[in-house]
This record gives structure tokens, sequence and C-alpha cells, in this order.
């Protein structure tokens, strides 16, 4: 053979190879061939964003709800078993009385209840899961009577998601439900060995398949908490060591690893078909590129030669990510819903938990928290009408179509309640700003709603819009500047309208019925609905 026929044959093998590879490339789906989602932009919003009038355009539709909830954690142990749990759970999830949540977020604890060195008593956990690996579903029993409560308040389409902060305890590598005492200069370790994977999955399986079958709408098992953080217990100066909560740290590829197990386990099962999937892991914040949380998304479902095998699967079931919203302002947000938009556009965002950490100095309210030497449960309007702002960025901005708050209760002096208790005196009750702020979205926002564009017309008044399956217009305005502002309502296609108000003064009271005025001034520091019949 000649040495040019030899060289046509060669350059034929080479061509014949990267043709195959850049078959296997795009089969393998290591490639974004798949059509971009682009969320539309309403030129009839985007002219009158400063001309003083309220304008939607609900043909520019963007993301469906599933709906607003908070956390069990860890009041509900509690609460359950109380003689008034109805009263409490009654301002959280129901309509008539309270502000309709129809998320409810179960902690499947790790079970540190006897653990002493987990210093906050309130934190520790049941689990289902006993020492010896074996099922007890009669443990946890306060916190699934006020499951039961809830479900008896919000009705039988109230979504149930099943979380964990840490794998169940016996199965950890250190027999705790968090990771083993370490120094600064240690590295950081996953509490639960690989070997375990298995079993971790298999519980959040059974735990889930026993609720389904109490008749609960569980909708997912969330099996990792904020993975980026160290989660591990510190020393103290007497030697002994200390935590606060359960957690679990896990890398990326950890994570990824262990995701890769539990889709294994629920794809295409029994649970699977009654609609309850596993939740991608819990980012700690909102971010985009460059960031922490981004490398574990690219790990989870990036897409190139790095991942070529190793996560299709999981690419291939998610079809959301969730973040907390802690420490993230509006130029954060942008950038995630940037990061999104531009490489995984076809997942949505769920916000799973918010509360107004006092070291978080984007809650709008970091401020007030300061002044307060001696802590504060943010009980005022202001409180309230900055964490409306930022849901309104997170529905707005990263077009999150599930938004949850931390503590449904709290017990102390913190910002992280919508509810305040007191385990002395189960008749205290008291309601937080918050609550009711929440309440201008969750009580009138339902399950299936779609958000279409919207601008208030009107610089530094907040808002959003949403079409509720029953052909209900709602609009929330969030008005966090110190002076009242009116916006026109001249240009809304509406007959009768009723008004919501949530202020220093009212707490989510109709303040207005009938025939469509003009005008709407929203006053200074509230939240107001509009329900446009």
């Amino acid at each position: 053979m000649t040495k040019t026929k030899k060289a046509v044959i060669s350059a034929i093998a080479i061509l014949l190879a990267i043709i195959l590879a850049a078959g296997a490339y795009i089969l393998f789906g290591v490639i974004g061939i798949e059509e971009k989602r682009v969320f539309p932009e309403s030129a009839i919003v985007e002219a009158g964003k400063t001309n003083g009038e309220t304008l939607i355009d609900d043909t520019a539709v963007y993301q469906k709800m599933n709906g607003f909830g908070a956390s069990a954690c860890w009041w509900s142990k509690d609460v359950g078993g109380w003689e008034n749990s109805k009263d409490i759970l009654s301002f959280l999830y129901s309509k008539e009385n309270g502000i309709g949540l129809n998320i409810y977020r179960y902690n499947l604890g790790a079970g540190s209840k006897d653990d002493e060195n987990l210093y906050v008593q309130g934190n520790r956990t049941e689990s289902f899961m006993k020492a010896d690996g074996t099922y007890d579903f009669t443990a946890d029993a306060n916190a699934q009577k006020a499951l039961a409560q809830a479900k008896a308040l919000a009705g039988d389409d109230l979504r149930v998601t099943l979380f964990c902060n840490s794998a169940p305890a016996a199965i950890t590598k250190n027999g705790k439900g968090y990771g083993s005492a370490r120094k600064d200069e240690d590295p950081w370790e996953c509490n639960l060995d690989e070997k375990n994977y298995g079993a971790f999955a298999d519980y959040c399986y059974n735990t889930a398949e026993y609720f389904l079958k109490q008749g609960y709408r569980v909708t997912e098992v969330s099996p990792i908490n904020e993975p980026q953080y160290a989660w591990s217990a510190w020393f103290n100066e007497d030697g002994s060591y200390s935590m606060n909560q359960e957690g679990c740290h896990y890398s990326k590829q950890q994570a990824t690893d262990l995701l890769n197990v539990m889709v294994k386990k629920f794809k295409g099962s029994e649970v699977d078909e009654k609609g309850c999937k596993v939740s991608m892991f819990e980012s700690g914040a909102a971010e985009g590129k460059g960031t922490t949380a981004a490398a574990y998304v690219d790990s989870i479902i990036g897409k190139g030669p790095k991942y070529a095998f190793k996560n299709k699967q999981l690419r291939d079931y998610f079809d959301s990510v969730s973040m907390h919203s802690y420490w993230s302002d509006e130029t954060a947000k942008r950038a995630t819903a940037d990061y999104f938009a531009e490489k995984y556009s076809n997942y949505d965002i769920v916000c799973s938990e918010y509360c107004q950490m006092r070291n978080d100095e984007n809650t709008g309210v970091f401020d007030l928290i300061s002044k307060e030497e001696n802590g504060t449960n943010g009980m005022t309007i202001e409180y309230g009408v900055a964490m409306a702002d930022v849901i309104i960025n997170d529905l707005t901005i990263m077009n999150a179509i599930e938004w949850d708050w931390w503590l449904g209760c709290a017990y102390g002096v913190y910002t992280d309640g919508l509810v305040y208790i007191n385990a002395e005196n189960h008749s205290d009750i008291q309601t937080s700003k918050r609550l009711w702020c929440l309440g201008n979205f969750s009580k009138f926002i339902d399950e299936g709603a779609e958000r279409i564009a919207c601008t208030s017309g009107v610089e530094n008044l907040k808002s959003c819009a949403f079409k509720n399956p029953n052909g209900e217009t709602v609009i929330v305005y969030s008005n966090s500047s110190a002076k009242d502002l009116t916006t026109s309502l001249k240009s809304l296609n509406a007959g009768n309208i009723e008004v919501y108000t949530t202020s220093a003064e009212y707490d989510l009271k109709q303040t207005y019925t009938g025939k469509k005025t003009d005008a709407l001034t929203i006053k200074a520091q509230s939240v107001v609905t509009v329900v446009i019949k």
C-alpha cells in the first residue's frame, strides 16, 4: 500500500473517530442540545415602569407556582401534643383564620433526642430509624400530630416535603446527627460513609412510603441540606465539644454520588408514581457563576466532558434546584438567574428556606437587628415588609416556583419565627408582622397560579402579579419606604376588586371591596394585595 493511500485511510479513520465522538458527546447529553427556555418580556410593562400606573400583561407568562410554606422544625414535636395545637397551626394553615400556607416541610430528624452535646435542647430530634437500623413509625408522635392538624386545616391538597438535615445517627460515621468536633485548621468531612448511601436512600424511601400510606400528599424528599457548610461540632475550652443543630457536610462529588443512589431508588417506583420525587440539594444561598453553589449544581447536573457519564441520570431526573434566600442581595439573585438562563434554563428554582439572620446584611432590617443588644424577634411591620421585598425579588428575579419561610413557630429571641410560642404558657401566642405579610402572598396566590408581567409604575413600590387557576388576578405591592405611594389602577381590566392590607395598624385586613377605584394608596411600611375578580 502506498504512503498516499495510508495517509488517506488514516485521515478517514480520524474523521470517523471525530464523528463518532461527537455523536457520543451529544448522545450522552454532554452538551446542551435541548432548546433553551426563555422567559418573555412585556413591552407594555417595560415602557410603563415610571408612569405611575399599575400595568399587567397576562400574555407575558412566567413560572407556575407550587405555593408557599414553612418548616415544622423543631417546634412541631412540642406543639403537636399541646391542647391548643389547632389554634397555633390555624395561624399558619387556615385560610379562614390564618395565612393559608399550602406547603408543610416536615423534618426527618437524625435522632439526637438524648445527645447532651447538642446544647440547644429544643433542636434535638427523634428518628424513625432506631439505633439497630430498624424502623419505628410511632416515633416523633407529636410532630406527626402537628402534621395531621395542618392537613385538617389546609385540606388534602397540602403539599408535604420531607427534609433531612442529616442522615439518621444510626448510620452516620460517628453515630451523631452532625460531624465530629474539629479544629479550624482541620479538613471538613462528610459524616456519612459511602457504604451507607443505600441505607440512607432506603430510609428516605420508606418514610415517604409511610406518609403516603397515611394519606399525605408527599411531593418531595430532600436528603441534602446546605452541604457547602462544615456542620461539625466545636471544641470547648475544657476539651468537651458542642453543636447547635443537626447537619451534614458533603463535597460536591459526594452529593452527586448520594443523589445518584437516591434517584436510582426512587425513579419508577410506587412512591414516584404517587408524585413524590427526590429534591436536589438545598443550597445555603442563591449564587451564580463562579460560586460554591454553582460548583455543586455543575457537579450534579452539569454538562461537559468532565460529567459525561457521571450524572446523565440526574440531569434527566431533576427539574428544579432548591436555593435558600440567605446572604443574597438583588445583584446575587440576578447573577443566579443569569447563570440558570445560560446553563440550566429548563430547571426551575425553589426558594425553600429563609429567615432574617442577625448577621445577614441583605435582610433589609440588618440595621434594626444590629441596634438590639439583647436580640429581637422582629415583630414589627418593618420586618414584615423587608421579608415581602425578599419574596418579590425571589419571585420576579429568579422566577421561584415556591417560597418557604424557615420556622413556622419559634421560641426565644431571634428573627426566625412567624408565630412565637411559650412552652411554659401554651396560650401565650404572638404573631409577627412577618406572618401576615407572608399571608399577603400565600392566602391569595394558589397552587398552579402563573406569574404574569406587572409593574406598579411607581419607583420604590415593588409589585408582582399572578393569574390563579380560577381566573382571578392577584397583585401584591410592598412599600418599604417612609412615605405613602399611590399607583393608578385605571388601566386594569377589572370590575370588582378586593384589597387586603398588612401594616402597623392592620393584620391582613380587607380594607376595600367593590368596584375598581382609579387610584390605590399603599401606606408607608405596608404590604397590600389586590384581588381582581
